[in-house]
C-alpha cells in the first residue's frame, strides 16, 4: 500500500475538503495559541508545514509573523489560497513535502506542524527526514513547534495495540498482509453525511509513544525544551488525553 499516496487522497475528497474549508475559519486551538506566544517571542519568518486550508497560516499572519503556508495536498494548497484572498491577506502557499523542503538553509526563524500533521508521514526513516529538514532551514536558535497523539498502551485502547502488537511482531513475519508499516500505526474511517449521501475514506496516522517522539527529536538534532500534552484544543475540552506538544530548538 502506498501510504503517502493515500494521505494526499484522503485529504483530497469531498468530504475531506468540504470539512477543512469549515476548520479554516476556526483559528488556532486554544492550546497552539499558549505555545506560539510562548515561544514565537518577536516577529520573524514561520513556515507553516503541513497548513492544510490555513487555519493556522492566516492567524500566525495576523499576528504579524512573515508565513508561508506549505502542504503535500495540491487541493489544500488551492482552498488555502482562495480562503485567505477571500479574507484578503496575501499569504504564499505552495505545494510541498516535508521531507524534502525546497528552502534554502537558515530561512525561518520558526515552524509549525500543527494538528498532528508529522504523524501523518509514513514510516520511521520519512519522520526522521522531515525533522532533519525543518531543523536544516530553521535558522541558529529557531523554534519547531509539533503535535503527536500519545499512545496509551494500559488504557482502554490496550486490546487494541496488543492485536497492532501481534500483527507486526508474530503475524507479519510469516506472510501475513499487514497493511500497518511499523507498530504504532492506524487506520480509521472518516465518515460524513451530506445532501443525503455517505462518504467514506481511509485515513492514515502513526500513534507514537511519548518516548519515540523525544528520542527522534534529540536524534535529529534538536534540544528537545519542552513536552506538554496536559493543555486542552479548547478550554471547555474534558478529552483525557490532548495532542502532546513538542517544542524543538535549532541548536546555535
Amino acid at each position: 500500500m502506498d501510504l503517502k499516496k493515500l494521505v494526499i487522497e484522503e485529504f483530497s475528497v469531498q468530504n475531506a475538503q468540504r470539512l477543512y474549508r469549515k476548520k479554516a475559519e476556526e483559528g488556532l486551538w486554544f492550546s497552539e495559541e499558549h505555545f506560539i506566544k510562548k515561544y514565537f517571542r518577536r516577529k520573524g519568518r514561520v513556515l507553516d508545514i503541513g497548513c492544510g486550508t490555513g487555519r493556522t497560516t492566516m492567524p500566525l499572519a495576523k499576528m504579524g509573523f512573515d508565513v508561508i503556508g506549505l502542504d503535500l495536498t495540491p487541493m489544500m494548497v488551492k482552498a488555502a489560497r482562495e480562503i485567505s484572498k477571500n479574507h484578503k491577506l496575501s499569504i504564499p502557499y505552495v505545494r510541498g513535502d516535508a521531507t524534502h523542503l525546497k528552502f534554502k538553509d537558515d530561512t525561518f526563524d520558526y515552524a509549525l506542524f500543527s494538528n498532528q500533521g508529522w504523524t501523518q508521514i509514513p514510516g520511521k526513516e520519512n519522520r526522521m527526514k522531515a525533522l532533519r529538514e525543518v531543523k536544516r532551514v530553521l535558522k541558529p536558535g529557531g523554534i519547531f513547534i509539533f503535535t503527536a497523539h500519545p499512545r496509551h498502551f494500559f488504557s482502554e485502547y490496550f486490546w487494541f495495540w496488543r492485536w497492532q502488537w501481534i500483527k507486526q511482531y508474530v503475524l507479519k513475519p510469516v506472510g501475513w498482509k499487514v497493511d500497518e508499516l511499523e507498530y504504532g500505526d492506524r487506520f480509521f474511517d472518516r465518515e460524513t453525511k451530506s445532501e443525503g449521501k455517505t462518504y467514506k475514506t481511509k485515513q492514515y496516522i502513526h500513534i507514537p509513544a511519548i518516548s519515540e517522539v523525544t528520542h527522534a527529536v534529540r536524534e535529529s538534532g534538536f534540544d528537545l525544551i519542552e513536552v506538554n500534552g496536559s493543555l486542552h484544543v479548547r478550554k471547555t475540552d474534558i478529552t483525557k488525553h490532548p495532542p502532546v506538544f513538542y517544542i524543538c530548538k535549532k541548536k546555535g
